[in-house]
């Protein structure tokens, strides 16, 4: 691919090099592979949008590896499971329409919304989230999203194939009320609770 050099001052031929990069993200050096493109005539590194925004994602996977933040299709899988619009999803979670945009197109969640959307793939967590924050929506949505939780919760159906089992579910939650010093309800009402902006 052809491309302006401003080095050469005329356009190059170019090529693709991999180099590992350090990047802070949340004040973490995190160190990933990185794809750039450079100049074959003179070696210069050239901007390539499309090959910096994979650069980023691969980052971003990274680090939610790392920390077990939810990824885009995660939170899509999530709202999806329930039929809800990013609108509706946002009011429930009491966050920004466009936040959820963002994070279904690969901005990064805080760890404490990830948690929340995580509970969420089990239709219980998102009834009592709804009868926690039942006046964000109206009367037909609110009708409309108890007759799918409940739907959800007869037939046993999961958000994905590879979710965390109720067991396992119980032990995460159990362990991470622990290391908190709080029972398991009021560390699940804390997480519903928190006011993410």
């Amino acid at each position: 691919m052809k491309k302006f050099c401003y080095v050469c001052g005329k356009e190059q031929d170019t090529k693709i090099i991999t180099k590992e990069e350090v990047s802070i993200i949340r004040g973490e050096e995190i160190k990933s592979e990185s794809h750039i493109r450079i100049c074959s005539f003179c070696k210069e590194e050239l901007f390539d949008e499309e090959l910096d925004e994979e650069n980023i994602q691969r980052t971003y996977d990274i680090y939610r590896k790392k920390y077990g933040i939810l990824s885009p299709d995660e939170i899509k899988e999530v709202r999806e499971q329930y039929g809800l619009s990013q609108r509706l999803f946002a009011k429930l979670l009491n966050i920004g329409e466009a936040s959820i945009a963002r994070y279904e197109t690969g901005a990064l969640p805080e760890k404490s919304l990830s948690n929340m959307i995580m509970l969420l793939k089990e239709p219980r967590n998102m009834k009592l989230l709804l009868y926690k924050n039942a006046e964000v929506l109206n009367h037909k949505e609110k009708y409309k999203l108890i007759q799918k939780i409940n739907d959800l919760i007869s037939q046993g159906e999961c958000a994905t194939s590879d979710e965390i089992d109720s067991h396992q579910l119980y032990i995460l939650l159990k362990n991470n009320a622990k290391k908190e010093g709080k029972s398991i309800k009021a560390y699940i009402e804390e997480i519903i609770k928190k006011d993410v902006v």
